[in-house]
Order: structure tokens, then sequence, then C-alpha cells
């Protein structure tokens, strides 16, 4: 995997909306944060543009963050927000300059369908807080810990809740936004999981969508050869009018019973404050015990 270096003070980052567009304000702690961390910041020029719900057109959304992927002297694409509309233009995107010039590109949620591309071109992002992130109440660990990564080259994840299955793996930690790794399916960005741990999250899904899209999965054959599952936060999850009676954790559980990989609950990346930052593409050992989990970055940067 082609990874890019670490930051230093001095270096450039560029914030970039490819998605929805930004509330106002909405971004303005995480320049100060930057600028603290000693980073010159550059925003993108359709940055505050708006298009519907998206934050701009097509065509600036896709302009600005080709721009920044081409640019050598960026160090780091800290996405806006997620949303919407990454997919529309991913396609389109041209990485011959991004394998070149390599930079860390940050995001999650709707930034997953770029997580998903770039691992198949061999480019190593990180999932994890995004410009809007910065303000939010809650945050501040899962804030110093993307410091902590993109500094030091240190990723450390755990939680202290009941877990699903146990065991010790080691392998490639892939995925994300479980919406979003479904609609991989079919495309040129269609994940793959084999020999992978496989990350998996949402929001404000009802739950019988929820096993809509873990069938699927199950479906296609991404279960089959994993070496592990973490599942984050499923946020803002509803029944609708008849309960579904049956929880995500139930839902795994029956899609999984035939494999004995590991399967790691609650761990706090996702869609809530706490959303820790992991590589995504690197090699992480998952350690899952009755009521512990721990992933720790094996990969040196």
């Amino acid at each position: 995997m082609n990874s890019p270096q670490l930051l230093n003070k001095g270096d450039k980052a560029m914030i970039v909306a490819p998605s929805g567009k930004l509330p106002k304000d909405g971004i303005d702690e995480a320049i100060i944060m930057l600028k603290n961390w000693g980073l010159e910041v550059v925003l993108g020029e359709y940055l505050y543009s708006n298009f519907g719900v998206f934050a701009g057109n097509d065509s600036e959304r896709q302009s600005d963050f080709q721009q920044a992927l081409d640019d050598s002297t960026i160090k780091l694409i800290l996405c806006a927000r997620g949303g919407y509309g990454f997919s529309r233009f991913l396609d389109n995107l041209s990485f011959s300059n991004f394998v070149k010039y390599p930079k860390w590109v940050v995001g999650f949620s709707d930034v997953t369908a770029f997580h998903l591309d770039a691992i198949n071109n061999g480019m190593l992002t990180i999932h994890g807080p995004m410009a809007t992130s910065f303000s939010r109440e809650g945050a501040d660990e899962s804030i110093l810990a993307l410091y902590e990564l993109l500094f030091k080259g240190k990723s450390t994840i755990k939680i202290n809740a009941k877990q699903l299955k146990e065991g010790v793996v080691s392998g490639e930690l892939i995925g994300g936004n479980l919406a979003l790794i479904c609609d991989s399916l079919g495309t040129l960005s269609e994940i793959s999981t084999e020999d992978k741990i496989l990350v998996i999250e949402d929001v404000g899904e009802y739950y019988y969508r929820i096993d809509r899209l873990l069938n699927q999965l199950a479906r296609a054959g991404k279960f089959s050869k994993l070496k592990g599952v973490v599942v984050g936060d499923f946020t803002e999850m509803t029944n609708g009018d008849t309960p579904f009676n049956e929880t995500i954790e139930e839902m795994i559980a029956r899609l999984t019973k035939e494999f004995d990989f590991p399967i790691a609950m609650s761990m706090p990346i996702g869609h809530q404050p706490q959303n820790f930052p992991f590589v995504h593409g690197a090699e992480y050992r998952l350690k899952v015990s009755e009521n512990t989990a721990r992933l720790e970055l094996l990969t040196k940067l």
C-alpha cells in the first residue's frame, strides 16, 4: 500500500466539501485547530457553494477534490462533512497525481465511497473526524486521536462493553458506512473483504433496512473469507410503525453464525462525537474478549 508521510508543522492542509453543503460557520473550529497544529490551511474554491443538498454542483465539487489530489504541496485533505454526493463524480476522478504525490485524505460517512476506491488504487486513507466534527461537543478525544495519528502514526481504538465473539486476528482494516459499502457492490470500487477486518457503522436508518444491507453483504459473499468484524455506532435507528424485533447484534450474529472470526461490538467509530480515526487499508490487530475489544495499528507509517 502507498502511504503518505506523517505531517509536520508548516505542512499545507486543504478543506474541501465533496458531499453535503456546509452549515454557516460549520468549520470555523476546524480551521482554528489545524492552525494550532501548525498547519497552513487552504480552502477549496467551491467550499461554500450550494446546489440543493450539495456543496455545489457535481463539477464544482469534483474540481475542488481533484485539485487537492493533484497539488503536490497539499499534505492533508480534510473533508468538510458527509451527507450524499461523492459517488456522483467518483468514477471521474484521476488518481495519477494522488499516487505520485500521496497525501492523507480524512473523512467518514459519505467519504467511505472514496476510501474504498482509494484502497483499490493502492492508497492508504483515514476514516475519521471531518471539519464539522471539530465543533461537536464530546469530540475532543477523537480530534486528539486524529492529531496523534497524523503527526505521530499512533492509532489505538478500544471499548469496554459486552462483545459478540472472542478472538485475536491481524489484517487490513477496511470499511466504514454500511450503506456506502453496499453501494460499492458491482462498481469499479467494489469492496474486497478476503482476509480483511471489516468495519461497519451507519446512521438514521430503519432496522429492516440495516438487515437488508447486511443480507446483501452476506449474499454477495463478503462475510465468507473475513478475518474479523468491527461494529461501530449505529446511530438514530428507528423501528417505524412495526417493531423489527431484532437488534443489530442479533442480525450480525445470525448472518455470521457459521464463521469463527472475532466480532467486536460498540466500537467508538461512526456518527457519534467519539469517532476515533483508523488508517483505511493498514494492518491492525483486533483483540476481542468477553467484555473488551481493542484495535491497534501495526503498519509503520
